[in-house]
This record gives C-alpha cells, sequence and structure tokens, in this order.
C-alpha cells in the first residue's frame, strides 16, 4: 500500500504514492501516481479508463489488481512507477520544491519490502533530477537510473 516516504525522521506527504494529484502523460490525466502505475497494468484501453477513473487510492489499487497484466509487467513495472512520480512531480511544483528542500536518505515501511526499496530510490533519483546540485546529485540520479536498468533487464 502507499505511505509517504520519511526523511530525516518526518513524513513527506509529498512523496505518498497515493497523495491526490492531477498531471498528464501523453494528453491523459491521472490523479496520482498509483493511479498512473495502475493503468499501466492494462492490457486493453478499456480496462486502462476503468482502472485510471477509479480515483488515487485504496479504490485504483483494487481497479489495478483485478485486470489482466500486460506481458511485459514484471520488467517495466519500477520504470513505470518512476514515469509516474517524475510527471507529478514536474507537474505540481509546490511537491516538487518540497522534495527538492529535503535531505538525507528517503525510506519507505508501509509497503511490501520490494516497493520499499524500491519507492525510495525513486524518489532520491527524481529529487537529484530535480535539484541538479552539481556532482553528487548527477551521480545519484545515474546510479539509480543504472540499478533500474538492470533491474529490467533482469526482470
Amino acid at each position: 500500500m502507499g505511505g509517504p516516504g520519511i526523511i530525516d525522521g518526518q513524513p513527506h506527504t509529498e512523496t505518498d504514492n497515493f497523495q491526490k494529484c492531477s498531471f498528464k502523460i501523453k494528453d491523459i490525466e491521472y490523479y496520482s501516481a498509483e493511479n498512473y502505475f495502475q493503468a499501466q497494468k492494462a492490457t486493453n484501453p478499456q480496462d486502462h479508463d476503468r482502472v485510471r477513473q477509479s480515483g488515487c487510492g485504496a479504490d485504483v489499487w483494487m481497479a489495478g489488481s483485478g485486470i489482466k497484466l500486460r506481458p511485459d509487467w514484471e520488467s517495466v513495472k519500477v520504470q513505470v512507477m518512476y514515469e509516474g512520480n517524475k510527471a507529478k512531480f514536474d507537474q505540481n511544483p509546490n511537491y516538487a520544491e518540497q522534495l527538492k528542500n529535503s535531505k538525507g536518505r528517503v525510506t519507505f515501511a508501509v509497503s511490501s519490502p520490494f516497493w520499499n526499496k524500491w519507492n525510495g530510490l525513486i524518489m532520491e533519483r527524481i529529487r537529484a533530477e530535480i535539484r541538479q546540485n552539481g556532482k553528487e546529485d548527477e551521480e545519484t540520479a545515474k546510479e539509480i537510473k543504472a540499478k533500474m536498468d538492470k533491474y529490467k533487464e533482469e526482470n
């Protein structure tokens, strides 16, 4: 499930995949990063639209859990979560500013071990890309992208 990431001991609601917000990808409006993620599982436009229109919280999670998964889902799911969150932060400057100004490791503890790990890495990559504060951010983004690419290759 969702929940905010913890940065320097404080919850950061902007990192929550279930956080209600609006953004567009390919001219389609989504209502949270989770909404985008769950809709991308679909193998047909009808399931995609039904899931997308189900909301942004537990309802979208349930809707996405009940559809046939696209055949490459296991290999692309980390990238899809990144894409949804990247669009969320790119199109919601207040969230981007909050993440940009945070420091320290981003940790999650409310989801599965798999998503606790990947959500933290995704947020750290996006923060480095937003911040663009020199070599350290460049290296962080590059290293996490390489981990994501490796995951895709291996799955």
